[in-house]
């Protein structure tokens, strides 16, 4: 980017000027517009031509763009399934580890003092098992499993499928047009 100096004695930026006039900022050059214009029945071959690689070009950027975005949106649902996962096996773990301190001690202490009466003494043993199974199941079926049926559900680039699709019958029912 040049400078000029203003009136004011300030550098103001000027835009770099190319062949064919400023450049724009981002430094691309222009596209030539001079065969997008017109009839089609007035166009040149070489004018067709032209407007039919600048439209595909246009075409083959705007599916880049979409698929750049759908992958970005998968992306983010993936990582969002995946904490959710991950929470809820932080919180299966922690109730593991509360249940399995808590119930090993006052389950195991309770059933073998109400077992001796019965002539059972491994009664706490038994409840002191059974307890965390079941909370790991229950805790399961609540956060991993629904976790893993989500992430199963997630549609990868439907929407670029779905445009790409069109695109080729686009193109089909232009190439049937023409062989007429």
């Amino acid at each position: 980017m040049a400078l000029n100096s203003g009136d004011q004695g300030r550098a103001t930026p000027t835009a770099p000027v190319g062949r064919d006039g400023p450049v724009p900022p981002n430094g691309s050059p222009r596209a030539d517009r001079s065969h997008t214009g017109g009839p089609v029945v007035d166009a040149t071959l070489l004018e067709l031509v032209g407007r039919f690689v600048n439209d595909l070009s246009e075409l083959a950027d705007k599916q880049i763009e979409l698929a750049k975005q759908e992958a970005s949106d998968t992306v983010h649902d993936v990582i969002a399934t995946a904490k959710k996962v991950a929470i809820g096996a932080g919180v299966l773990l922690a109730v593991a580890l509360f249940l399995i301190i808590w119930a090993w001690t006052g389950f195991i202490w309770f059933f073998n003092w109400v077992g001796a009466f019965f002539g059972f003494g491994g009664l706490g043993w038994l409840v002191g098992l059974l307890v965390p199974l079941v909370a790991g199941f229950v805790a399961y079926r609540l956060f991993i499993q629904p976790g893993i049926r989500m992430a199963k559900g997630l549609s990868v680039m439907s929407r670029t499928r779905a445009t790409l699709k069109e695109d080729l019958e686009w193109v089909q029912q232009l190439r049937t047009r023409s062989a007429r």
